[in-house]
């Protein structure tokens, strides 16, 4: 079996905000159960939700990102899936070589190189 880096982002219904806690370390445990080891965990908190789910705009998101098998995941999954408080929820299977590439600045995101003060001075023609 393959161990892989996952990232699964989950919904918590906002009626249920008290017990977020709660289910964090549930999924933490249940992932830990079978081998895996969680790396990262961030609570973003109360957020509005694209578009109604169930009825609610807001629900309350978490991330959580762990190493694990296959078969963890699927646990994991089927464990939300059976969570009355869970609206929806999203797994990923992070590409590891794409983490390391090299990130580019918003000088080459914008398709061209952007002109300093003194680059235009010389560029403007002396009278």
């Amino acid at each position: 079996m393959t161990v892989a880096l996952y990232e699964t982002i989950f919904i918590v219904h906002p009626d249920k905000g008290g017990t977020v806690k709660e289910y964090i370390d549930r999924f933490k445990k249940l992932v830990e159960e079978q081998g895996g080891t969680v790396s990262h965990l961030e609570e973003w908190g109360l957020r509005d939700l694209a578009y109604r789910i169930q009825k609610q705009t807001k629900g309350y998101y978490t991330l959580l990102q762990y190493r694990s098998t296959a078969r963890a995941v699927e646990e994991l999954e089927r464990t939300m899936k059976l969570s009355d408080g869970v609206l929806r929820y999203l797994t990923v299977r992070v590409d590891e070589s794409a983490q390391a590439a090299p990130q580019t600045t918003p000088k080459e995101l914008s398709g061209g190189a952007r002109r300093s003060e003194e680059d235009v001075a010389k560029a403007e023609p002396q009278t």
